[in-house]
């Protein structure tokens, strides 16, 4: 398999040399060749790599290894968990490793990320679920006995290891979401998906509503539901955010008006964008500017789960529009925006995992309109999706089939080798 990739580097490298060995002059300009338009792919072809339970996320390390997240084992649930979540590493060629010490205390691992500066510092990051029975009860299943408050958290620390052995040093929480939710689902909307900008200054996060529905409570400045935050790296704020002068309102704010966030990306343009599942239809893709209200729960392109109507957003209605979104519903899991070299046709795009929709689409983005342009069916719920390390790499999956969670590579249906990572589970 090397060989046949060094080939490929090869003759790419030999072209360049070959259209200047001809018997025209030095004088004589080579004509320059148009080139091909990128082969459209029609489909993926999985691989199967590893078979975990309940996996959430995946980040690949330098060296071609990847960290896997995971929500508690077994039968349990975020809201009763018989175990905490766990993060392994998994080889290319599917080796799993034992859970990573060090972790903050949790009821269920969400994002992992590596620190733009890993190579030198180490640093990951992680969101994930923690519960605190002592805190107070908010929340429209506040008085339900049994609940516990559930909240979402970010904590950062050191990846070190000891032979094939990896632990997390120094871990701390940067950042805690304000209040914790007395969840009736289990685990509660709780976005928790990362992005840092470009430049790598910013850490950028998003904070589900917790399935809570009053818009009043939602559209709060003084809480971190349903919304968008930005930080440094470190935990700290940030003195340009939007809301940081205005009086009670969290500083770490960025946007707002926002359900069930689980997809957060800068495209090639430094535009960030996010996705976030809608109630019974009205899936959105927006285009993330500082300061803007979304429109959660007040407006919605779809309707509550009883058929109840929820108002649609409407020209100065005061909430941000989005730039695309879905009916049927595809509940939107993860999203990339596509750089590598074996899916040609796909550089640019938006590619975006489906849980209900057993499928990978494929957006394209011209300026602030967006469309899908491809939707490829899958055969199970895909959690997550990943572009691997080398040019020629694509992406890898998550997804959940019955009471199976498996890590596969996909490449085109014609190619040898597997290039494109999916994740899937819950």
């Amino acid at each position: 398999m090397k060989r046949s990739i060094l080939a490929l580097l090869l003759l790419g490298m030999a072209c360049p040399s070959l259209t200047s060995c001809g018997g025209e002059s030095a004088s004589t300009p080579t004509p320059t060749p148009t080139p091909s338009p990128p082969r459209a792919i029609s489909g993926v072809a999985p691989t199967l790599v590893a078979t975990l339970e309940s996996p959430w996320s995946l980040a690949f390390l330098p060296d071609g290894r990847m960290l896997v997240t995971q929500l508690p084992s077994g039968t349990a649930s975020t809201a009763d968990p018989a175990a905490p979540g766990a993060l392994r590493l998994v080889t290319p060629s599917g080796a799993i490793s034992d859970p990573i010490g060090g972790l903050p205390t949790n009821i269920g691992l969400l994002e992992v990320k590596l620190d733009p500066n890993y190579t030198n510092n180490r640093m990951i990051y992680i969101s994930f679920l923690e519960s605190d029975a002592n805190a107070p009860r908010v929340g429209r299943n506040a008085a339900e006995p049994g609940g516990i408050p559930i909240g979402l958290a970010l904590a950062r620390g050191t990846l070190r290891f000891t032979g094939n052995t990896a632990y997390l040093d120094n871990a701390a929480v940067i950042w805690r979401q304000m209040p914790k939710i007395v969840s009736p689902g289990p685990s509660g909307e709780p976005g928790g998906r990362m992005t840092f900008s470009p430049d790598g200054r910013y850490l950028f996060l998003t904070a589900g509503d917790r399935q809570e529905l009053d818009k009043t409570f939602l559209h709060s400045l003084d809480n971190s539901l349903g919304k968008i935050i930005r930080i440094y790296p470190d935990g700290a704020i940030p003195s340009d955010n939007p809301y940081r002068a205005q009086a009670g309102a969290l500083p770490e704010l960025w946007s707002i008006g926002h359900r069930n966030p689980y997809g957060i990306a800068f495209d090639s343009k430094g535009v960030l964008w996010e996705h976030e599942m809608g109630p019974k239809g009205g899936d959105e893709l927006n285009r993330i500017q500082p300061g803007l209200n979304y429109g959660w729960p007040a407006v919605s392109y779809g309707n509550h789960y009883d058929d109840g109507a929820i108002p649609k957003p409407a020209e100065g209605d005061g909430f941000a529009p989005s730039t695309f979104w879905w009916t049927p519903v595809i509940a939107p899991s993860d999203m990339i925006f596509y750089s590598g070299a074996l899916f040609a046709d796909w550089r640019g795009d938006a590619i975006i995992s489906g849980l209900a929709s057993h499928t990978l689409v494929r957006v394209r983005i011209n300026g602030d309109s967006a469309t899908e342009v491809q939707r490829i069916d899958m055969g199970a719920r895909i959690r997550a999706v990943q572009q691997g390390l080398t040019a020629r790499c694509g992406c890898w999956r998550i997804s959940r089939a019955a009471a199976c969670s498996s890590l596969r590579r996909c490449s085109p249906p014609d190619h040898g080798w597997p290039v494109l990572w999916q994740a899937g589970s819950l």
